[in-house]
């Protein structure tokens, strides 16, 4: 069974981070709103309760009948044509839930957001005119009850708890999503989070291995920026590569090279770029 990580929003990414956790992950637990002062205004028109229906009278003979409960509006948001298509397809055949729109742009994202209200957004990490990281944030400050489910070919530990701690609330890989995509809406919409079951063994495994504190502990250090420039150093990026990536200039790329030798204690440009290929690699 896919892994389902129930409880109040962690501090760093999941409650992955803690021990108890770990040693109780496959333990059943009580299932808590996400947002408690919500209350049912998180899911719009629609409420967790799916047996819930509304009266209204009939036209004609003015007998009160009973209209099925409105579906959960999702919003899809992602780069890759094929997959918004995919996804679609496997939500039209659900009947909690319906698309509202789909887009693979940030900035349209935010005014498709605004205009159809949706209280779930399927979100990729690799969006135009910007990144998924930072849209999680524009988000959440813009909705606070906005469930977010990443749907990314990036199985990283480090963009998994970057997702999570920027306010996502499930992770899922695209080779997973066709199997596992219903579970999960399902799960966060009762108030729990949810990674699949894949990568909740790549996430333990890390955790088993002592990596996943030393990232916990450097992620703490770096800023968002920083820990994307960390990333691309560890994936062999020189500086112009990163600039273009990010869309900066190269003197800010090493202005913040610059700050994460000074928070690692680094000497060197060359120990920073050994110790992120390290770090890279044991994720």
């Amino acid at each position: 069974m896919p892994t389902r990580l129930v409880g109040k929003k962690p501090d760093f990414c999941l409650a992955i981070l803690s021990e108890n956790t770990l040693q109780n992950a496959s333990v059943p637990q009580e299932m808590k709103p996400l947002r408690e002062s919500e209350g049912e205004k998180a899911f719009g028109g629609a409420t967790s309760n799916m047996g819930g229906r509304a009266p209204f009278p009939d036209e004609s003979s003015g007998e009160t009948l009973i209209s099925p409960l409105a579906k959960t509006k999702i919003l899809i948001v992602h780069h890759v044509c094929w997959i918004r298509r995919a996804v679609r397809n496997l939500i039209d055949q659900s009947e909690r839930f319906a698309v509202c729109a789909e887009t693979d742009d940030s900035r349209d994202a935010i005014a498709l957001f605004e205009q159809h209200q949706p209280k779930i957004v399927v979100l990729d990490l690799v969006l135009a005119h910007g990144d998924g990281f930072n849209f999680i944030k524009s988000l959440i400050k813009l909705s606070p009850a906005a469930l977010i489910l990443v749907l990314s070919s990036d199985e990283g530990v480090m963009s998994i708890c970057r997702a999570l701690r920027a306010g996502a609330v499930g992770y899922l890989t695209v080779e997973d999503g066709d199997l596992e995509l219903p579970i999960a809406l399902d799960t966060i919409a009762t108030g729990a989070y949810y990674v699949s079951q894949r990568l909740w063994n790549v996430v333990l495994k890390s955790f088993a291995r002592g990596a996943l504190r030393q990232i916990k502990a450097d992620a703490n250090l770096l800023t968002d920026r920083e820990l994307e420039v960390f990333t691309l150093i560890g994936r062999g990026a020189g500086v112009v590569e990163m600039a273009e990536k990010l869309g900066v200039s190269g003197k800010t790329v090493e202005t913040h090279q610059m700050r994460i030798k000074q928070k690692l204690n680094l000497g060197s440009a060359a120990d920073l770029r050994k110790y992120a290929v390290h770090s890279i690699a044991k994720m």
